[in-house]
């Protein structure tokens, strides 16, 4: 049985912006002293200039300016830093403290790149899958998020794993290549590669049909507020798929993809209502609330540590 499924295009959800925070991300511990920092940044120190780029970029310490933070990536980053290379290389592209220049931000990326840096790897791969100043070239693209995703970068992992997912005339689709990097990013938290490999295992694309690890990523998924999630377990909880049938947790979890806007969710809501008696209806209003807990938990678990 299909489920509908409809996954979305994870890259249009990850702008290379997110980039800027995956390098350099230890706080300023023993930098908590800002005078400290802008001295040494002052005397020409790459990576304390960095460090100050990204204080002023996070507000840590001092008034968060973006236009303070590219000033100071651009001397670390004029230096050789990588990260302050591909934070600058974001800010162009997000036009935070600088005019928005695709062309220049690649410039930046592509510095950074030839360092190793994971994130600039998967901006360029990004760029060249979405055709950013360059001519769309998938096959550029899968390449640079392998360099990205064979790194560990979570996200190249995802957009590597969704490339390979949807597929396209130079890249062709695999669904068991997707299953492989899906399931690295999965492994890492990713909400959309969790809910994708519920919908994978469910369906036995590229994998044997494993229902009880759909439940289990699709209920991940949901957690982490993956949209689409709550409706694919509730559904699995209505049909008693991978898990026991349970109509109370399956109108908690239709009502929590409803109140999230998921249209799918609000069908089934819709589309089940027979089963959802009066009874049901209030045991699954606790339940709600277990799962919003729980929801608040895994966010607030999902936080960069400082």
């Amino acid at each position: 049985m299909t489920t509908g499924f409809k996954p979305r295009l994870l890259t249009r959800t990850l702008p290379i912006l997110s980039a800027i925070s995956l390098l350099g991300m230890i706080a300023l511990g023993e930098d908590a002293d800002i005078q400290n920092l802008q001295s040494r940044a002052a005397h020409g120190d790459a990576e304390s200039q960095f460090r100050l780029g990204r204080a002023y970029g996070r507000g840590e310490g001092v008034p968060r300016d973006d236009a303070q933070a590219a000033q100071w990536y651009l001397k670390s980053a004029s230096q050789g830093n990588a990260k302050a290379q591909n934070n600058l290389g974001g800010l162009y592209h997000s036009g935070l403290g600088v005019p928005q220049n695709d062309g220049t931000a690649l410039e930046w990326f592509r510095k950074a790149a030839a360092q190793n840096a994971a994130p600039a790897q998967d901006a360029l791969g990004q760029a060249y899958y979405h055709g950013w100043s360059l001519k769309r070239d998938d096959v550029q693209a899968a390449a640079w998020y392998l360099k990205a995703a064979r790194q560990g970068l979570v996200q190249a992992q995802a957009h590597l794993g969704e490339l390979y997912f949807f597929g396209s005339p130079a890249v062709p689709k695999d669904f068991a290549k997707a299953a492989g990097w899906l399931g690295k990013a999965a492994a890492q938290g990713n909400p959309w590669a969790l809910d994708t490999m519920g919908a994978i295992y469910e369906n036995g694309w590229g994998v044997e049909k494993d229902f009880k690890r759909a439940a289990a990523d699709y209920e991940q998924a949901a957690l982490l507020g993956e949209k689409k999630a709550p409706g694919n377990i509730g559904r699995l909880y209505a049909e008693g798929r991978g898990v026991p049938q349970d109509w109370v947790k399956a109108c908690a979890w239709f009502s929590i993809g409803d109140s999230r806007g998921e249209v799918n969710a609000k069908k089934l809501l819709e589309s089940y209502q027979i089963y959802f008696t009066p009874d049901v209806i209030a045991k699954a209003g606790p339940q709600i609330d277990q799962y919003r807990a729980k929801i608040a938990a895994a966010k607030q678990a999902a936080l960069p540590q400082r």
